[in-house]
């Protein structure tokens, strides 16, 4: 039995979420990395890279709170 209030379905969600951020900033950094090799303005791209990886991330994160909130209040779980 998972511990706290959580379910097995919620923790993956949890962990799913958690890992689409990290991924998300990674690919932004290479992104930015590579744009920085092809012009030459380390560390400005990697930098923007990171911010726009970190800013998707997030959106990422709200959507699924506002999805998750919707759900609970129409009893769905």
């Amino acid at each position: 039995m998972p511990p706290g209030p959580f379910s097995a379905k919620d923790q993956l969600e949890i962990t799913s979420l958690g890992t689409e951020f990290a991924l998300l900033e990674i690919i932004g950094a290479a992104v930015g990395y590579w744009l920085d090799q092809k012009l030459g303005t380390l560390p400005w791209c990697l930098v923007g890279g990171v911010m726009v990886g970190f800013a998707l991330g997030l959106a990422r994160i709200i959507v699924a709170s506002k999805q998750v909130n919707a759900s609970k209040k129409d009893g769905r779980s």
